[in-house]
């Protein structure tokens, strides 16, 4: 019985010391803090994957290059997440056709934090969260998954 225990205990000891070890390595390949575009799509396939995969309409690039200059969009993702490899991607490609639009990608780790503190300042709790600023004045926020297109969602906001 005895015996039992050790043996019992030594694979929990493993298991657990082998969880912190991958999760460790895990957040050294998160994305955190602010992310440039191109870094992003390099060191995470599955951000390049979607990226490739996804294109916009005709109509959605004629609409998108009608906003404003004054937008501004703040992203926040995971890049362990798959809503945020859906998504992001697909913002990449509608910033593509607009370079009048700024706007920052900061990556999340799973407790929806960033050494900046920039997304508990802004009530981040999902990801990603696409929030749209207009003359520096929030107008509107995606979160997880447009209700129609990131471009009629966006457009609806202007």
């Amino acid at each position: 019985m005895r015996a039992l225990s050790v043996i019992f205990f030594s694979c929990i000891v493993i298991i657990v010391t082998s969880a912190c070890a991958n999760s460790h390595v895990e957040k050294a390949t998160m994305a955190i803090g602010e992310v440039a575009e191109q870094q992003l799509l390099a060191n995470h396939k599955p951000f390049q994957l979607s990226y490739q995969e996804f294109s916009l309409s005709e109509q959605e690039v004629a609409e998108i290059k009608s906003w404003p200059s004054d937008l501004h969009i703040d992203v926040y993702f995971g890049s362990w997440c798959h809503d945020s490899h859906r998504e992001v991607p697909r913002f990449l490609k509608l910033a593509a056709e607009n370079t009048t639009i700024s706007h920052r990608l900061i990556g999340l780790d799973y407790e929806k934090s960033e050494p900046k503190g920039s997304a508990k300042k802004h009530d981040v709790k999902y990801t990603p969260t696409f929030i749209v600023y207009k003359n520096n004045i929030e107008i509107g926020r995606i979160i997880e998954r447009p209700a129609m297109s990131l471009t009629a969602d966006i457009s609806a906001m202007l």
